[in-house]
């Protein structure tokens, strides 16, 4: 790489990086190309010239962010088909607690204009072609019956994180209860389609997560006053 690139890929790096601060604070749809600019050291006009747009200039911070999020499950090891399930279900319990704020803006943000729509749909699909790969690597290995579509399952899976991610944004589950949460669902759908080993494996997922993936239950009125009575006796 020439000088030149080096230096456009520095600078394009460092926009994105703001970028991605500034959705933690302000939310997505907070964030202004003249703060970018400012925050970055650059011009408005050479926002535009390296990203063409707002949009498109925080999306391609959304995208690289999620793609090394994902990448971090390929490289935490030599893990293949339920193990690769499963490192992606720990990267994501992991790394959304880490990065709390701008985790939490993302989900807020995932509503319905045309924007939070493409954003939305691009993680489900690179989430989904992650775990595709994974379950065709379980069948394989005989992990998983032969008879499933992993596409389908996949997407069922990718679902499930993702909800269980919104589950977490929302504060329903704690950031410790995230990764149990996780576990135990993709363990949970995955489990009567397991073969072999793997079977074995998934289920002691399933007993081992489970008392830690219950989102607490609010108490009624009658449960409250009840409540109340005893702490008071």
């Amino acid at each position: 790489m020439d000088l030149v690139s080096k230096q456009r890929a520095e600078r394009r790096q460092r926009i994105l990086d703001v970028a991605r601060r500034l959705i933690a604070e302000r939310g997505y749809e907070g964030v202004t190309m003249r703060e970018l600019a400012d925050e970055s050291l650059v011009s408005v006009p050479t926002l535009y010239n390296l990203f063409g747009g707002k949009s498109e200039l925080l999306f391609a911070a959304v995208e690289l962010y999620f793609r090394n999020l994902l990448s971090q499950a390929d490289q935490s090891g030599d893990e293949e088909g339920l193990h690769k399930v499963l490192a992606v279900c720990e990267t994501l319990g992991a790394s959304m607690p880490r990065h709390a704020e701008y985790a939490r803006s993302l989900m807020t943000f995932f509503g319905g204009t045309q924007e939070s729509t493409k954003l939305r749909e691009f993680v489900a699909r690179e989430l989904t072609n992650e775990l595709v790969v994974a379950l065709e690597q379980m069948q394989a290995k005989k992990q998983l019956v032969a008879w499933v579509d992993p596409v389908a399952l996949g997407e069922r899976l990718a679902t499930l994180m993702i909800m269980t991610s919104f589950e977490w944004a929302a504060h329903h589950l704690s950031d410790r209860s995230l990764n149990s949460a996780m576990l135990f669902g993709a363990a949970a759908v995955i489990h009567g389609f397991a073969r072999g080993k793997a079977a074995g494996e998934v289920e002691q997922i399933v007993r081992d997560q489970q008392a830690n993936a219950v989102v607490p239950r609010a108490l009624g009125p009658d449960e409250r006053r009840a409540a109340n009575v005893d702490e008071s006796s």
